[in-house]
């Protein structure tokens, strides 16, 4: 089909307002489609300006996404609402025309004096929920008649804008979270390891590179069974297959009896796990947390020798016969004495 055949079927000619927007912001997304809309709009209507912002309502300001002034944009410009003609498209949420005289009708808005205003329009960006998330406007130098076809354009290109405009904030919340969870991932202690439906190895946290001894970039997408015992890679599998049998809201466990962990010199180690399971894009995943238990039994250990190092000693202290007087000659006798009350001190707060 041809382009003349095209624009037959479309009913649009080269100049056709509806026709220069659509061509204008068809192709671009985020930031630089509210710059094409703006530049669009302002020549599709032939006016001086075209603006669209968002509204940061706790200091009832407007923020401009993309300020088109005689031909180029301006950055970084914002404006308080209060006597303004955007005032009423926000606060009203609904679309305010001033054909003429705008500068007499708000003779304090400097900017409109700037710009040398005779009319405008605006149409607010609502939700689906009409919470206002900002506005789109045009100013002119001249008086703006008005035109049932360009306020409809007008209407349904601050719809597309809206719909951007909450694309952008969804992606930016999305990131947000992922950063959060990416920063809460790695600065966690335990182990943690994500698995794809074949137990391979999809993430490690950099506790989980430490405790097995090498980086995600050497052994991702291979097997992490291989750093499983016989009988932990056997219960493993057989726990993923319940998991997959679990209700939605249920699909984790607490590994009972814990698993033996090999690193990749091959000494083992005990470790306490959970295991969860999850879908991403119609892709099934597992996460295991890792704790190894030999470091805990270790630490304990020590604990226990010192709680029984300090009673022997306190027992010894008590058959001196001259205690204060020891303390008071001794200043080895002090050291030792306030090692083991430190010792001491740590047995309560632990007991």
């Amino acid at each position: 089909m041809g382009a003349q055949e095209q624009n037959s079927i479309c009913g649009l000619g080269e100049d056709d307002p509806l026709r220069v927007l659509l061509e204008g912001t068809a192709t671009v997304t985020g930031e630089r489609f509210f710059e094409a809309l703006v530049e669009n709009l302002s020549s599709a209507l032939n006016t001086k300006c075209a603006w669209i912002t968002e509204y940061l309502e706790d200091v009832r300001r407007l923020r401009a996404l993309a300020f088109w002034v005689d031909g180029q944009l301006v950055p970084d410009f914002k404006v308080d609402i209060e006597d303004t003609p955007c005032e009423a498209v926000i606060d009203k949420a609904q679309l305010v025309h001033y054909p003429d005289n705008i500068r007499d009708l708000f003779p304090s808005t400097l900017k409109l004096n700037e710009l040398g205003a005779v009319s405008y329009m605006g149409v607010p960006l609502m939700d689906l929920n009409g919470t206002i998330l900002g506005h789109l406007a045009v100013i002119d130098s001249r008086p703006m008649p008005e035109d049932p076809k360009s306020v409809a354009l007008f209407q349904i290109f601050a719809v597309r804008a809206a719909a951007e405009l909450q694309r952008i904030r969804a992606e930016s919340e999305v990131k947000d979270r992922e950063e959060k969870h990416s920063r809460l991932v790695d600065s966690a202690m335990d182990a943690i390891i994500e698995l794809d439906k074949d137990l391979n190895i999809v993430m490690l946290n950099p506790a989980a590179q430490t405790v097995f001894n090498f980086r995600l970039d050497e052994h991702v997408n291979s097997s992490f069974l291989q750093f499983l015992s016989t009988e932990s890679h056997q219960k493993i599998t057989e726990l993923t297959q319940e998991l997959n049998e679990r209700p939605e809201g249920s699909k984790y466990l607490w590994i009972p009896g814990g698993l033996r962990a090999r690193v990749s010199d091959g000494d083992e180690f005990t470790a306490e796990a959970t295991l969860s399971q999850f879908e991403l894009r119609r892709r099934t995943f597992y996460t295991l947390i890792l704790r190894n238990v030999n470091e805990r039994i270790e630490a304990e250990r020590k604990i226990r020798s010192l709680r029984e190092e300090a009673a022997y000693l306190k027992e010894e202290i008590k058959a001196m016969d001259d205690f204060e007087e020891i303390i008071g000659q001794s200043r080895e006798i002090k050291q030792v004495l306030h090692d083991i009350n430190q010792v001491a001190d740590t047995d309560r707060l632990a007991s």
